[in-house]
């Protein structure tokens, strides 16, 4: 049975992935509001809100979009802090070596890091990481770190 449900976790995280030789190092493309227009400081205060556009920050390549001009200097200030881990990818999926476009409303903050995870019918990517977060997390950073660098000496 537990064969099974890895199974079956696999084939669902499979199915939708973003395998390493079309990988970008964000979620989002540069053409659109980044991480649908959620405000990015947001998620460290409170429950996360979308953003505004007079609120509008251009970071990396990005549109990021701020609901107050405190959160929009905030992120000006220190935007390694606030930026989501993984390029904002699916966390769980990132643990596993694949990318998977998350939903951007199931998150965590861990060590104080923005997290994001993916929902699909029969998968919570926030549920799977909870099961053992420290070691998805050291997995997560582990295929990160080596999918960024592979897109560096591109």
């Amino acid at each position: 049975m537990k064969y099974l449900i890895l199974t079956s976790i696999a084939i669902t995280l499979l199915s939708s992935s973003v395998f390493a030789q079309s990988f970008s190092y964000y979620s989002c493309a540069n053409d659109e509001i980044a991480f649908e227009s959620y405000d990015l400081v947001s998620y460290f205060s409170s429950s996360p809100v979308k953003g505004k556009p007079e609120y509008a920050v251009e970071y990396d390549g990005l549109t990021l979009l701020f609901s107050t001009s405190e959160n929009r200097n905030a992120f000006i200030a220190d935007p390694e802090r606030y930026m989501p881990q993984y390029g904002g990818w699916c966390s769980t999926a990132m643990a596993l070596g694949v990318y998977n476009q998350p939903d951007y409303s199931m998150w965590d903050i861990q060590d104080g890091r923005l997290l994001f995870f993916e929902v699909k019918a029969f998968f919570n990517g926030k549920t799977q990481w909870m099961k053992d977060p420290d070691k998805h997390l050291i997995l997560a950073d582990r295929h990160y770190r080596i999918s960024t660098q592979q897109l560096a000496e591109r």
